[in-house]
């Protein structure tokens, strides 16, 4: 009796359709709701925080989840990209910093282009 109670279960997740899943994250979602330039500057501070130089983040955007983390994405330079990072922001407000340069070697998402749609200031 438990051998086709299985496998019908089996049967019935594998029809249905995928969902996307939402992370619950109240401390990316607090970054969310600040303004460009608060936004711009905790991720700096996260940043400087993390060891790395960043006179400015001149862009920021969110880039989407990653494990239980959401990942940020920090420009402190437009002609500089060893000035590129990815910051992952975990759901406890702790905060992961990486250049996006070695994202593949550290098997982590790589860091997309900001659209054109990002305000730069």
């Amino acid at each position: 009796m438990i051998r086709p109670l299985c496998a019908f279960l089996s049967l019935a997740v594998a029809a249905s359709p995928l969902q996307a899943v939402k992370i619950a994250n109240p401390a990316s979602d607090q970054l969310m709701k600040l303004t460009d330039l608060q936004r711009r500057g905790a991720l700096r501070g996260a940043l400087l925080d993390s060891g790395y130089s960043c006179p400015r983040v001149e862009r920021a955007a969110v880039q989407g989840p990653w494990k239980n983390m959401i990942m940020w994405r920090a420009q402190c330079s437009v002609t500089d990209a060893r000035f590129d990072y990815g910051i992952f922001v975990g759901p406890d407000a702790s905060i992961q910093a990486r250049p996006c340069g070695e994202m593949a070697e550290l098997k982590l998402p790589p860091c997309r282009p900001f659209s054109a749609k990002t305000p730069s200031r």
